[in-house]
């Protein structure tokens, strides 16, 4: 599916696909079927995605909603690839053609 580039310089796609957790929620809302998760979907499949050190799973998903709520989910908004509803707790992903492309370089050239 071709979207429309947004205006976002390669340098920033690629600072925001520099993290492993950030890569990963963009790759959950990149294949949901109408570009809408829950937070709690996210939690699920980034914990998946980047197993945590050795430490009990409760705090591991503690610490991951954190990163998510304070750190990864605002910076993808602010760069405007997701729009994130606090109050509901749903991100939608905004498609971007130049993101999905350097999403997926990123991923088959350095995640093997």
């Amino acid at each position: 599916m071709t979207h429309p580039i947004q205006t976002v310089s390669t340098e920033t796609a690629l600072r925001i696909l520099a993290e492993p957790e950030r890569r990963s929620v963009l790759a959950r809302l990149i294949d949901s079927e109408d570009n809408v998760v829950t937070r709690d979907e996210l939690v699920e499949y980034v914990s998946l995605e980047n197993p945590p050190p050795e430490q009990p799973g409760a705090i591991c998903t503690e610490r991951l909603l954190l990163r998510l709520d304070h750190t990864h989910l605002p910076k993808l908004e602010e760069t405007g690839f997701i729009e994130w509803d606090k109050r509901t707790k749903t991100v939608r992903y905004r498609p971007n053609e130049r993101v999905e492309k350097l999403h997926q370089f990123v991923t088959a050239e350095f995640e093997r």
